[in-house]
């Protein structure tokens, strides 16, 4: 059902304090200060609850107090802080570090809150959908539960429902994190640099998109066509007349995790031989497929048999364009071959900033890095340390990452990580080399080049077609003089402001000055109204005495 406005604001004001005390608990008062969310409504909302001044513990590191928080705060907040692990450009690559610990695990709900929506969703009563389901969940995370279930043809799967009124619940969180951060926007620049709004707009996209279960399931299907021909790599069968919205079916995978090395043996698998496997896997996906699973830590990727792994959980996925993949491979290239001006452009691209605050600096830290830091990392064979040093050089020039290149940087990232996990000697340059150099040389093959040709011809070839309309349009235009030029100047109200305050204390000066003129005339006079003229004196130095105060202390004082 849903709230009225005076509801929803009344469901916001609970939940902000319940927030804010979290938080101030876990040590961040002096956060919450910075954000100016004591002054105004807020403040006085907390000040009137006494939430400031409430005792803070505080664990270790900053990273931790947040993760903490966070997990207290539930599944919008826990997702919350997923996202925000991908952005190590906005909140460091330390923090980022500790909030990809976040673990998304919660206590299960009975399987009777959960019949109904399976149900509803699949619109039969489970005893025709399912042979048997084991009503203790095999896993429970904050948004969802799964169950193992047999078809009644047989066929072994996994469902993986919605918990009820999770939908609400998110909603009104985001709702309330809009609110704050227009609030943070509207009214603390310092921290106007790292967008709250985006930040909540990129959030709100996402978890939204994670609460529809057949976007998971196009995703499933287009990472099973993708790897259809690697007999290495396996992607759950989606069974789509089981998939709903807040329900999926996917085929069940008897296996382990792939950092549990003891089932290594008994399965006729090597750890060296799958670290290679699932970088050269994620490496596919990038640049073939420009489709990648964004989260692929050890929990979303299963050991079978015989150096094979399957992918799960792959609604947290990122899209690239051929464009943006070929950026990447510049950067990596730029960076193999010590070219400080191709990394420079292509950062570039990663941020969509056309020009940095200072380009020549941006390029100066670039190249040192290029020549003092990479060729050490490079020998290492650690892609993940090298584009975490060249996140931290965009940082300190207050440039911010695309999503889309957070995404691509974590997943990079994590599947070294659980790579070097198996495999401490790991090289993950050797393994994305080749297909760096291969879309090097890809761009120079005659089916590209052609490609390019076309699509540039018929944009020309559109111009060519356009431009003559355009141009007899504003010769008609100018003939007639009905052409109409439009001027917008930043700040040209402050002008008009200012013309506006400086006439008024003209006319004010001028009226002074008369007062001053006849009132003396007058008492020169031998008149029974030269008595007048003292009024008109009083009156004149009221009026000055406040000009001279709108001066000293007016507005235009206080803006300089």
């Amino acid at each position: 059902m849903p709230y009225t406005r005076l509801g929803r604001h009344t469901v916001n004001a609970v939940r902000f304090a319940e927030i804010a005390q979290v938080f101030i608990r876990h040590g961040f008062a002096d956060l919450i200060r910075r954000a100016g969310l004591d002054t105004g409504w807020p403040g006085k909302l907390l000040q009137g609850m006494k939430l400031m001044n409430a005792p803070a513990g505080e664990p270790a590191t900053f990273g931790g107090r947040l993760r903490a928080a966070l997990t207290e705060l539930g599944p919008t907040f826990i997702k919350l802080g997923q996202v925000l692990s991908t952005r190590p450009d906005l909140i460091g690559h330390v923090v980022a570090r500790e909030l990809t610990c976040l673990q998304d695990e919660v206590a299960p709900v009975a399987f009777e809150v959960i019949r109904p929506v399976i149900e509803e969703e699949l619109g039969s009563p489970l005893s025709e959908l399912f042979k048997e389901i084991d009503t203790v969940p095999v896993a429970s995370a904050s948004l969802s539960q799964v169950y193992h279930a047999v078809l009644h043809s047989g066929c072994e799967v996994a469902v993986k429902a919605q918990r009820p009124d999770i939908e609400r619940i998110i909603e009104s969180d985001i709702s309330l994190m809009g609110t704050v951060a227009d609030w943070i926007a509207q009214h603390n620049e310092d921290l106007r640099v790292i967008d709250p709004k985006g930040i909540v707009e990129e959030f709100s996209r996402s978890i939204r998109r994670e609460l529809d279960f057949e976007v998971e399931a196009r995703a499933v299907s287009r990472f099973a066509e993708n790897f259809a021909e690697d007999p290495e790599i396996v992607i759950p069968k989606l069974f789509s007349e089981y998939t709903a919205r807040r329900v999926l079916t996917l085929e069940w995978i008897d296996g382990v995790p792939i950092n549990n090395i003891p089932e290594y043996a008994p399965r006729n698998s090597t750890p060296a031989a799958v670290a290679a496997v699932g970088c050269r896997a994620l490496c596919d996906m990038i640049f073939t497929h420009q489709l990648f699973h964004a989260d692929p830590h050890p929990g979303n990727i299963f050991l079978l048999r015989d150096n094979r792994i399957a992918f799960l959980d792959l609604g947290m996925a990122g899209h690239l364009e051929e464009s943006d993949v070929y950026t990447f491979s510049d950067i990596l290239y730029a960076v193999f071959s010590e070219d400080t001006q191709q990394c420079l452009d292509a950062v570039l691209l990663l941020t969509g900033e056309d020009e940095p605050g200072d380009r020549r600096r941006l390029g100066h830290d670039l190249s040192e890095y290029i020549a003092f830091e990479a060729p050490i990392i490079l020998s290492g064979g650690q892609v993940g340390r090298g584009l975490d040093m060249m996140v931290q050089i965009l940082r300190r020039h207050n440039l911010e990452l695309s999503p889309r290149f957070s995404l691509l940087l974590k997943a990079l990232v994590t599947i070294e990580m659980v790579g070097r996990q198996l495999d401490p000697k790991l090289d993950m340059i050797s393994v994305i080399r080749p297909y760096v150099e291969a879309m090097m040389f890809s761009r120079y093959t005659p089916g590209r080049v052609f490609r390019e040709l076309k699509a540039h011809a018929s944009g020309y070839l559109r111009l060519s077609r356009q431009a003559p309309t355009d141009i007899a349009y504003l010769l008609r235009q100018l003939r007639s003089g009905k052409m109409k030029l439009h001027v917008h100047h930043d700040h040209l109200e402050t002008l008009a402001a200012t013309i506006d305050r400086a006439s008024k204390r003209n006319s004010v000066a001028v009226v002074i000055a008369a007062l001053i003129i006849g009132s003396s005339l007058l008492f020169l006079t031998n008149t029974p109204f030269a008595r007048l003229g003292i009024v008109g004196y009083v009156v004149a130095g009221i009026l000055g005495f406040m000009l001279i105060l709108s001066i000293l202390w007016g507005g235009d004082h206080n803006k300089e």
